[in-house]
């Protein structure tokens, strides 16, 4: 079926594009004129000779604006896609032998104050060797092992925790009787973890290194106004704990996006290094709420549609329709916790036909109805 949106012809296929919208209330504008963000054009297409592969190259594209340009934006639209809702730290004094476990407690993340140590994540390749002034994130909350050698018992980490009684401001004291090794742990609570794009292409374990021995500056920063406010037991310390766990957070995905960007071999960020699905997940961050179908993406960036599929989904890690709905509900989810707007325009936004059709898939990957998910903000 062709179908005319705002003045672009769009091919949906009703088979494949269970998320799309056809929007035949958009009004007709000057082509020329319209642009997409990150510097994109809407292409125009003749309806009477389509041709099966548009001329877009898409390797002249990234040239003209550069990764200073529509990565950066692409780079900050994803940032934009969490927002923290709680924190909790803990800052245990392990003394060799120790080890232990975590798992299913949503994103953590463990500082080396002294000392240290190993941590081994599920789908990790291997351990990685911690120091004083390293921080490392567990951004989907996979199952990990912090320990002293890998010789070392492990025990699960809230039982270890209860045993040592942690005093007011989080300190326990467990383990042996040999070397201390001091840690910040901690764990984050995301609003729309099961929507979020940002945690879904981040690898298994972000490890920002210490420099030189010495803690990068801006981890060294936030930590010590971290213990800060631990230590000061003010009024309101926690919620300002919880504005720095964000600043945290994001300050080391984007030191992981910036130290890998030039050599990541798979996953997000050696998708937007690719000519071809690099400008398509461009496109998909800028216009989500499009009709977009596999087969219009892939004429867009010049690949046969299989070519395409299967390159996205290889480099992205998921289909480019699920990658699709995860950025319409992701963003359907931040508005409906930041506004007080219909659920109808909400839904019309984010590419979907009706309400009732929006609040069917939305409860079905959050587990809830928008109006549910919009009284517990």
């Amino acid at each position: 079926m062709v179908v005319n949106n705002g003045g672009l012809d769009i091919w949906h296929d009703e088979s494949t594009d269970v998320t799309g919208r056809l929007d035949e209330r958009a009004q007709p504008v000057d082509l020329p004129d319209r642009r997409l963000k990150f510097g994109f054009p809407l292409a125009r297409r003749v309806r009477q000779s389509l041709p099966e592969v548009m001329t877009v190259n898409s390797r002249k594209i990234c040239e003209a604006n550069g990764p200073s340009d529509w990565r950066k934006e692409l780079f900050a639209d994803l940032l934009q896609s969490v927002h923290l809702r709680s924190s909790v730290y803990f800052r245990p004094e392990l003394g060799a032998p120790w080890g232990f476990s975590l798992a299913d407690h949503g994103t953590a993340f463990h500082i080396v104050a002294s000392g240290k140590c190993w941590v081994q994540v599920t789908g990790a390749p291997q351990a990685a060797e911690l120091v004083e002034g390293d921080f490392v994130v567990v951004p989907r909350g996979d199952a990990h092992i912090m320990r002293d050698s890998a010789a070392s018992r492990v025990v699960d980490f809230f039982e270890l925790a209860k045993q040592s009684a942690p005093d007011s401001k989080g300190v326990f004291r467990a383990g042996g009787s040999g070397v201390i090794t001091k840690l910040v742990c901690g764990g984050m609570q995301f609003d729309d973890e099961a929507t979020s794009p940002l945690l879904a292409v981040l690898p298994p374990l972000i490890h920002v290194k210490g420099k030189n021995g010495n803690t990068a500056p801006w981890l060294q920063a936030t930590v010590f106004q971290v213990l800060e406010e631990l230590d000061s037991s003010r009024a309101g310390a926690q919620a300002v704990v919880t504005r720095l766990a964000d600043i945290l957070f994001i300050k080391a995905v984007r030191t992981y996006f910036e130290q890998n960007f030039d050599t990541a071999q798979y996953g997000w960020l050696a998708a937007i290094r690719d000519p071809h699905i690099g400008p398509a997940l461009a496109q998909l961050h800028a216009r989500p709420e499009e009709a977009w179908t596999v087969a219009f993406l892939a004429r867009r960036v010049a690949l046969s549609r299989s070519l395409f599929a299967e390159k996205f989904a290889q480099l992205v890690g998921e289909p480019p329709l699920h990658y699709l709905k995860r950025l319409r509900l992701n963003r359907a989810a931040i508005r409906l916790h930041s506004t007080n707007d219909k659920l109808s325009a909400i839904a019309s936004d984010a590419g979907y036909e009706s309400a009732a059709a929006f609040t069917k898939a939305f409860k079905r990957q959050l587990g809830k109805t928008p109006g549910e998910y919009r009284n517990s903000r």
